[in-house]
């Protein structure tokens, strides 16, 4: 067989592989595939692999066929071809390393199972042909093939599932991240495990169907695990719900209230001015106007603007965090000020659950930072053409160092209270259209949050 050929064939088996690897791994986290990413995929992974077999070449020496080199090889192989892929999904999705690591050995399980069943199978069945050209595509090209047919299929059929929305939420926690790694990783080396102990198992129909119920018990598992877990994550957030629900019925009482309180003051204050008015009192009427506009502004003026600045955004999980943490805000006895101009678009191009957690982070960060006398925070949201702006600011007593705003605990107290903002950062990260900005202006520090408007 001519050596131009092996190299081609080598060439297409590797380039097919890895694109199934690609597709299959960016279908399981809900992405599309691009064409740069799986370029650098296929160099990284091109040259780690040929490293990984110069190292184990010089390594075993005369032992390089022996059964455990073998395993050997798969290992460091299977292991470095992995890491490559979830490296360049990490970088070039900005998803989450471990996320995107476990992902990647998912895919090569499903991908190396799928072939290495029909290939084993060709190779036990086909005849032997005269012309090895027509064996190579049988043992060979149709397994590779058959694996990519796979790969499409199910990646299809998981991002049309959605899938990755159940995938992502069993990284919510360490435990889970180290089970589904785990997990992710034994998967990986089924087959190299299986053909050392069975080496002489026979590919029959019995063998294939074990094999492909694997890969769909595995899946439906990580799915059932996944939407366990995102069902317990729902209903706490319900649960908050039920709280802001309840702080905003708080807000509306309490609004009544002073409402009742001023109806009852201003009886009192034109009883007053009807004896003005009857005596001619021209002077005493017109400071009594005076006076009247600052008490209804004092007493009633500030509540209806932050309840018309709470009607203008319309998505209610966003209305709720805000009317929970204004009230919040009024029980420590910090002036807050939310200024919500123009109606908020429903629809918006992140996540409600993130935008949620970044700007509760961003206001509890806020709350901790202010003065304990005189303390202030502003919050302002603007629908603009093309994207939504958003700032939150808040006086200090200390001037905050802006270098080290990244370090876990930060807040602007620097005490090492709070949440910090680099949990902030970490899921604005998977939002490269988005753009922060933090600044000290004026005594107050700000986090500004630009937001592209969802097409």
């Amino acid at each position: 067989m001519p050596f131009y050929f092996r190299i081609s064939v080598i060439i297409f088996v590797f380039l097919l592989t890895g694109l199934g690897m690609f597709w299959l791994s960016v279908g399981i986290l809900g992405k599309k595939v691009r064409p740069l990413p799986f370029l650098l995929y296929a160099v990284c992974s091109s040259l780690s692999y040929l490293l990984s077999i110069y190292i184990i070449i010089c390594a075993a020496g005369d032992a390089m066929f022996d059964g455990w080199v073998n395993i050997l090889h798969s290992f460091i192989c299977y292991s470095i071809e992995a890491a490559a892929l979830g490296a360049v999904i990490w970088k070039c999705y900005h998803i989450p390393f471990l996320q995107s690591l476990s992902a990647s050995m998912l895919s090569h399980f499903i991908i190396y199972t799928a072939d290495e069943v029909v290939g084993q199978a060709a190779i036990a069945y086909s005849p032997l042909f005269d012309r090895m050209y027509f064996y190579t595509f049988i043992t060979i090209v149709v397994p590779k093939l058959w694996a990519f047919f796979i790969a499409f299929l199910a990646s299809d059929v998981l991002r049309k599932s959605g899938f990755y929305r159940c995938f992502s939420s069993l990284f919510t926690s360490g435990l889970r991240k180290a089970m589904i790694l785990i997990l992710s990783y034994v998967l990986m080396f089924v087959w190299t495990a299986v053909d050392w102990f069975f080496p002489n198992a026979e590919p029959n129909a019995l063998y294939a169907l074990f094999y492909f119920s694997l890969i769909t018990v595995v899946l439906l598992w990580i799915q059932f695990m996944a939407m366990y877990t995102a069902g317990q994550e729902k209903m706490l957030v319900q649960e908050e719900t039920i709280a802001q629900q309840q702080a905003h019925m708080e807000l509306l009482e309490e609004l009544q209230q002073e409402i009742r309180a001023f109806r009852h003051d201003m009886t009192n204050l034109f009883s007053g001015l009807t004896l003005q008015a009857q005596e001619g009192d021209l002077n005493g009427i017109q400071q009594f106007m005076r006076k009247t506009s600052g008490y209804f502004d004092e007493k009633l003026g500030n509540e209806i603007k932050q309840m018309d600045c709470l009607n203008n955004i319309t998505l209610y999980p966003i209305r709720s965090l805000f009317t929970t943490k204004l009230a919040a805000m009024r029980r420590e006895h910090i002036q807050g000020t939310l200024e919500v101009l123009y109606p908020i678009a429903e629809k918006q191009f992140m996540e409600t659950e993130d935008l949620l957690r970044g700007l509760g982070i961003l206001i509890d960060n806020a709350i901790e930072g202010v003065p304990k006398e005189n303390g202030q925070i502003r919050i302002v949201l603007l629908q603009e053409e093309k994207e939504l702006y958003i700032a939150v600011a808040n006086n200090y007593e200390t001037e905050p160092d802006l270098k080290s705003l990244l370090k876990k605990g930060f807040t602007t107290k620097g005490d090492g209270r709070g949440t910090g903002l680099s949990s902030y950062r970490k899921i604005i990260s998977r939002y490269p259209d988005c753009v922060t900005r933090t600044f000290l202006r004026d005594g107050f520090f700000v986090q500004e949050l630009h937001m592209p408007k969802r097409n």
